[in-house]
């Protein structure tokens, strides 16, 4: 008799508060239909605002911009083909035409970036929500932070005990970097102060 190849590892849910393992596309069977409600209701790319005049002015923008901000930010040289919102516009039209609120990312950028910062998620047919928009920022460039939420540590694919450098600060959304160079935006409230 031969020896049976090793068994894969299971992973957990990816619903960070969930203990089951994971069976398709990284979820439980628990937590599939609510993936499924999910992209029901986010619906089509035309219904969410992009549509041939995006089409057109994100042309335009990438004939502007042909490099990939984060593989540049790491001395890297990678061709963009996605115009991403920096902060994510969730149904605001204002900011989603807001050309100061667009980069240029490579399709391996972008997929990080949704998947981590803002998990695919909005909806067009849910009303966006305001909760802690009027909370104060009291972090400065250059401090380091530590994740404060299961958010962040899915997000970031950290542990506790990790420590990150804020790079930048627009409005309430906090840009750090990790190990890898690679860049990740979140709300404040998803951060904590390391203390001395």
């Amino acid at each position: 008799m031969g020896k049976k190849p090793p068994q894969r590892a299971k992973r957990p849910c990816k619903v960070s508060s969930c203990k089951e393992f994971a069976e398709n596309g990284g979820y439980c069977d628990q937590h599939q239909e609510r993936i499924r409600k999910k992209d029901r209701e986010r619906g089509t790319a035309h219904q969410r605002g992009y549509d041939a005049e995006w089409d057109k002015q994100r042309q335009l923008f990438l004939d502007e911009n042909p490099l990939c901000v984060d593989h540049f930010k790491r001395k890297l040289i990678e061709a963009a083909t996605v115009v991403d919102h920096i902060i994510p516009h969730k149904g605001d039209k204002k900011l989603f035409w807001d050309k100061s609120n667009w980069q240029a990312l490579c399709k391996s950028c972008h997929d990080r970036k949704t998947a981590t910062e803002d998990k695919g998620g909005w909806s067009y047919q849910q009303t966006v929500t305001k909760a802690n928009m009027q909370s104060l920022n009291h972090f400065e460039v250059g401090q380091l932070v530590q994740a404060a939420t299961g958010y962040a540590f899915d997000s970031l694919s950290c542990k506790s005990a990790d420590q990150f450098m804020i790079t930048a600060i627009v409005e309430n959304v906090v840009e750090v970097s990790d190990d890898d160079g690679f860049v990740h935006r979140l709300h404040h409230s998803h951060f904590k102060a390391v203390t001395p």
